[in-house]
């Protein structure tokens, strides 16, 4: 199965370490001219001049729900969709929705949350996290459950950069729908 997005279940997530070596034609060859004091050697290069960007990881932050599609609460859920129509329950990780009341704000990763003064900040738990390179493209779509048809709260699309720094995501809900949504997210290296 080709899939642009990697799965990456999130008790497993691991740490990789790579160095970053010197071209091997850096230790070999001889400066004819002295060396520039303010250029580094060819180790201490940042890693971005020498490698093509890894992968990037898609970082939720936060969804604040500023207004209600419904009376009382709406229940919510985050989609993301390929390009192929193949499409992942992001969050919850348990197949079900989130009970979501005026102004509360789930957290999923706070250094990357945009919750709004006076909003009830709530943990929101897990979500699946994936991972793309650079060029790959997706939706990122919330919906509120409703017995009688699901509603679009949002819809994000989304194409990755090159991987050189953090690429954010921000998006509200159209004006005069009735309803408004928050949703703040990242992409930044793996």
């Amino acid at each position: 199965m080709s899939t642009i997005l990697t799965r990456i279940a999130t008790a497993a997530a691991a740490l990789t370490l790579t160095a970053v070596l010197a071209p091997p034609q850096a230790a070999l060859a001889t400066p004819t001219a002295p060396a520039d004091p303010a250029t580094p050697p060819p180790s201490l290069v940042e890693a971005s001049s020498l490698a093509a960007p890894g992968p990037l990881k898609l970082v939720f932050g936060s969804l604040q729900a500023d207004d209600l599609e419904e009376s009382g609460e709406d229940e919510v859920r985050v989609e993301l969709k390929e390009p192929d129509g193949s499409h992942y329950y992001i969050w919850p990780t348990n197949g079900d929705e989130a009970d979501t009341t005026v102004r509360t704000c789930w957290v999923w990763t706070s250094y990357a949350s945009d919750c709004s003064a006076g909003s009830t900040q709530r943990a929101a738990g897990p979500y699946v996290h994936l991972t793309g390179a650079p060029g790959a493209t997706f939706t990122i779509e919330v919906w509120e459950d409703d017995h009688i048809g699901d509603d679009l709260l949002l819809r994000i699309p989304v194409t990755i950069g090159s991987g050189e720094g953090t690429q954010y995501i921000n998006a509200t809900s159209p004006s005069g729908k009735g309803f408004s949504y928050r949703l703040a997210a990242r992409i930044e290296p793996a």
